[in-house]
């Protein structure tokens, strides 16, 4: 089963998971993909910061960059509307 925003949508629907809304603990190619981000190599991947991947210039120089505060569908590479609540994911330690 591949990691794609359909697949997720129809498991979270099939659990009802807006019935009992508890937390996920998913990876980091999970988490981008419950929160809405679109596929593939992306100007802004990041899923906590507002990181700006291609920004060459600020990439050394910048040591702080904002946190993701509104995940709007269409901006900043948001794709879909939110299946899970940001608050509700938790990053699972290990990645594969």
């Amino acid at each position: 089963m591949t990691e794609t925003y359909e697949t997720l949508k129809h498991m979270l629907f099939s659990i009802e998971y807006s019935k009992h809304s508890c937390y996920i603990r998913a990876d980091v190619k999970v988490i981008p993909v419950l929160v809405g981000f679109q596929a593939g190599y992306t100007k802004f991947c990041c899923f906590l910061l507002q990181w700006d991947s291609r920004d060459r210039k600020k990439h050394s120089i910048t040591k702080v960059w904002p946190r993701q505060q509104f995940l709007i569908p269409g901006v900043k590479n948001e794709e879909n509307e939110p299946l899970v609540p940001s608050e509700k994911n938790y990053l699972a330690s290990t990645a594969h």
